[in-house]
């Protein structure tokens, strides 16, 4: 059962959302295997904190797991504030710096750090079996933590490995498997269900919640797009949103890493509020070498989104 329900209107919009994804973007590369999709439909603004209860909502290969890229950098953030808030880790200068710039320009490093912070851990150099298997129940934390919020969307991810910009080595190499059995797996469900809980402030704090969502919010100005690297928004949805949208939003994107478990990915996450007022959740994850490198596909998707919802 998910968090959403879905009603004649989501699910006429949904369908046709996946249809005219696929027949767009098909001749681009995009398998109809290689796409999930969730889209919510809100009712109210969410950034007003007024949350409509349960959104309805739309679900394609929802339940698919995929190789996340940098979208579980929410779910890494998310894990940081709860430890925050338990008093695990204190906030610094250094923390407050990688906690902002993990999402706001999608920083691995910054995330790494975080991780270790968060879990108590450090990673590279190969342990002995014993220390090894302490490491991993320390690292394990960040699943434990999301499983025990009771959202059935969260059962099945896993959010324990750091993010690299080619392949592992040694203790991360071990602990992700050198078949990449044991990387970090996300669903556009459970995605969306993070979201929609941070605008809520139903995971953490209301106060920790803002820190997430204002990380999140995304300039549609032109200038600052081209003039900042990790904008995330060309190639991803916000190049297909209107100029006076709003979006908050963490894509992921990987080429070839080294690695065909983690290669070839192009994903993003997004709440929109569109100026006519009309709010929206999309996350679609899409795989495979052509889309990956397709820069149309994703803002393609979120253009027909803000065209179907917003139909008389």
């Amino acid at each position: 059962m998910v968090f959403y329900s879905t009603d004649v209107r989501a699910d006429r919009i949904g369908k046709e959302l996946v249809r005219q994804a696929i027949a767009t973007n098909e001749p681009k590369g995009l398998q109809p295997n290689k796409l999930a999709i969730t889209l919510l439909l809100h009712t109210t603004p969410l950034s007003a904190g007024v949350p409509d209860l349960p959104p309805r909502g739309f679900g394609y290969r929802a339940s698919e797991r995929y190789y996340p890229c940098s979208v579980v950098k929410l779910f890494y953030l998310v894990a940081a504030q709860a430890r925050l808030q338990e008093g695990f880790i204190h906030l610094h200068q250094e923390l407050d710096r990688a906690m902002r710039d993990m999402i706001s320009v999608s920083s691995n490093t910054a995330t790494n750090y975080v991780i270790d912070l968060v879990t108590g851990t450090t990673g590279d150099t190969l342990l002995p079996v014993e220390e090894m298997a302490v490491w991993i129940e320390k690292r394990e934390w960040v699943n434990r933590y999301f499983r025990s919020l009771g959202c059935p969307e969260f059962e099945h991810i896993n959010v324990c490995q750091k993010l690299m910009d080619d392949q592992r080595y040694g203790r991360e190499r071990v602990y992700a498997g050198t078949d990449g059995r044991n990387h970090n797996a996300l669903t556009t469900d459970a995605t969306a269900r993070l979201l929609y809980g941070l605008f809520t402030g139903q995971l953490v704090t209301p106060e920790r919640s803002k820190f997430v969502v204002e990380a999140m919010a995304r300039s549609l100005d032109r200038t600052w797009i081209a003039e900042e690297p990790g904008a995330q928004v060309t190639g991803y949805f916000g190049a297909g949103l209107p100029p006076a949208s709003r979006l908050w939003s963490k894509a992921g994107w990987t080429s070839w890493t080294g690695d065909p478990a983690a290669s070839y990915r192009r994903h993003d996450a997004a709440y929109v509020e569109l100026p006519g007022g009309k709010y929206f959740t999309l996350v679609a994850f899409t795989e495979g070498q052509a889309i990956s490198a397709d820069e149309s596909c994703l803002p393609a998707i979120a253009q027909l989104a803000v065209e179907l919802v917003t139909e008389v």
